[in-house]
């Protein structure tokens, strides 16, 4: 058991180590949105968000940014799942916690991926009423 132990939290150090990794490079890649303009004189006061200047830009980089950090966080708990399966050795409490931790995520996912349809839903009506349109 101390054995099985030893290897889980080998395997959760590993992924979190690759999960930092791979933030610090989504980071300096683009996918999150520089806040800085460089553009601002001494002495004014300037718009935090750079060149971001509506609610829907907003949105979108929270959104992107936490989709992106929680597509991580989901690809790890689906490994511990597996390893959950694996480690099991047949005892049906255990098979049953790993099915619900993979459900669970699962779940957690389309939460999160459907919040930005959701976001879109509500940002065209929004666009659209204050239009004029129908």
């Amino acid at each position: 058991m101390k054995k099985n132990k030893i290897i889980l939290n080998t395997v959760v150090g590993v992924m979190m180590l690759f999960t930092f990794i791979g933030l610090s490079l989504i980071t300096s890649g683009g996918v999150v949105y520089a806040v800085s303009d460089s553009t601002c004189a001494p002495g004014t006061i300037c718009n935090p968000l750079g060149s971001t200047n509506t609610l829907n830009q907003v949105l979108n980089i929270i959104i992107s940014t936490v989709q992106v950090i929680a597509g991580i966080i989901s690809v790890v708990y689906i490994i511990l799942a597996g390893l959950k399966f694996i480690l099991a050795g047949g005892d049906p409490a255990k098979i049953k916690k790993a099915r619900d931790m993979l459900l669970y995520v699962v779940i957690g996912i389309a939460i999160i991926f459907g919040a930005q349809a959701i976001s879109i839903v509500v940002q065209t009506t929004i666009e659209q009423v204050g239009s004029g349109q129908q």
